[in-house]
């Protein structure tokens, strides 16, 4: 006989599985090596022309769109 705390357990556990499988993957941007459109400094790994400390500096506060 299970008891109310079982079968809560037994409820996240499914509720985690589906969101598990339901998530998105994380993909990088592509980016390539060049001067930074913004500061001008070479980097390996430019993502639309801005290096990371200038993406970090200049993105808006909102997120990635």
């Amino acid at each position: 006989m299970t008891d109310i705390i079982d079968q809560a357990n037994d409820y996240a556990e499914k509720e985690r599985e589906i969101a598990i499988a339901n998530r998105i993957p994380f993909t990088l941007d592509a980016g390539k090596p060049g001067d930074c459109d913004f500061c001008g400094e070479w980097f390996g790994r430019l993502v639309d022309g801005a290096c990371v400390p200038c993406r970090d500096k200049y993105q808006p506060r909102g997120g990635r769109s």
